[in-house]
């Protein structure tokens, strides 16, 4: 693996690029660049970036995610509070990923949203595609009286933006067992017999906004 966390010119740069096993067809390996706020008191983040890269080449022998094997992703998320069991897997924490598969369209990342808790992820939502090197925004907030998290994506460049819900009827007057909020560049290289095949990712942050 390789790994950059940096500050340059400005903005927060993470990139990272993971190579993928050869001796086997099943599975990827695992590789990621991040930054994590322990604030508890945060309920919203969002974050000005750009994706400067996103690949991951695809080995078509291994089944795993779409029949492609390899995986970029942005991460934006959190534990946002505790379903009651008061242990780390039963905090309730909400994604917003900027997704890259190998058999994707060269130049673009799917936007999107899920939840987890007590290690089960639902709540599938989907923003749309943006552009590699396109400047967005993107938020995760906690919207507590109605029960629900919500994704939002801003195009500037296009004057859009959209948002979608991902309701729950989790209990929700607990604190996070462990509180964080996180920024994430993941990459899942496929393991590819024979082949080394690899992932990458860079993002470019301009701002980090909470609450």
């Amino acid at each position: 693996m390789e790994c950059v966390r940096e500050i340059r010119n400005d903005q927060l740069r993470l990139r990272v690029r993971g190579y993928g096993g050869t001796d086997t067809s099943v599975g990827t390996q695992f590789g990621s660049s991040g930054l994590t706020l322990t604030n508890s008191s945060v309920t919203q983040i969002g974050a000005d970036l750009t994706v400067r890269r996103s690949a991951a080449e695809g080995c078509s022998t291994n089944p795993g995610f779409g029949g492609g094997g390899g995986h970029a992703q942005g991460l934006l998320y959190g534990t946002f509070f505790n379903g009651g069991g008061g242990t780390p897997s039963d905090d309730v924490t909400a994604f917003l990923q900027l997704d890259r598969y190998a058999t994707y369209p060269l130049g673009t990342v799917e936007v999107g949203g899920f939840l987890q808790y007590q290690n089960q992820f639902f709540d599938n939502v989907d923003l749309g595609s943006v552009n590699v090197w396109e400047r967005v925004r993107v938020e995760l907030l906690w919207d507590q009286p109605n029960h629900r998290l919500i994704v939002c994506l801003f195009r500037p460049s296009y004057g859009t933006s959209m948002e979608q819900y991902m309701p729950y009827t989790i209990s929700d007057v607990s604190a996070p067992a462990s509180p964080s909020k996180n920024i994430d560049a993941n990459v899942f290289p496929a393991n590819c017999l024979g082949t080394q095949k690899s992932a990458e990712l860079e993002l470019l942050i301009d701002d980090v906004l909470t609450n």
